[in-house]
């Protein structure tokens, strides 16, 4: 088994975060693996995102979503004796109009055992730099909020 972890303080609500966490069609401009995601996001459905590394369409079953809380997918690549991963996002209020956002995957079958160390650190990379631009963008959505006079 090999994990990508991260975690980040993000100063916007987590009904904010959650907003644009699941705005498929925003995706691009925060995720720099996710070229597109198709699909309802709820528990037991199953999405399309088309990964730019991979150059493809992986179809990932939601495993969890728990409203302004907790996404998880899990995705295969082959099959999931050769490479399963489980991709999650955990929200948690933090007060004062902050949410910690933990972020990662845990990936196991067969085939992770060949996985070079440096596919882990250029996804443990990507995940810091997604959650660095998720950042920016919920943290200007609550400022135009409180400008707007929504808050």
């Amino acid at each position: 088994m090999k994990y990508c972890k991260s975690s980040i303080i993000i100063n916007a609500t987590t009904a904010t975060v959650w907003q644009v966490l699941t705005d498929f069609d925003r995706y691009p401009e925060w995720n720099p693996l996710i070229k597109k995601i198709r699909g309802i996001m709820k528990e037991g459905s199953i999405v399309l995102a088309n990964v730019k590394p991979l150059k493809n369409n992986i179809p990932v079953r939601i495993t969890s979503y728990k409203y302004q809380k907790e996404i998880i997918w899990q995705g295969t690549f082959l099959s999931p004796k050769i490479i399963l991963g489980e991709h999650y996002y955990f929200l948690k209020d933090m007060g004062n109009n902050q949410t910690e956002l933990k972020h990662g995957e845990k990936f196991t079958g067969w085939l992770i055992n060949w996985m070079p160390r440096s596919i882990l650190s250029k996804m443990q990379d990507s995940y810091e730099h997604h959650n660095q631009k998720l950042k920016i963008i919920s943290e200007h959505n609550e400022r135009q909020l409180f400008v707007h006079g929504r808050k």
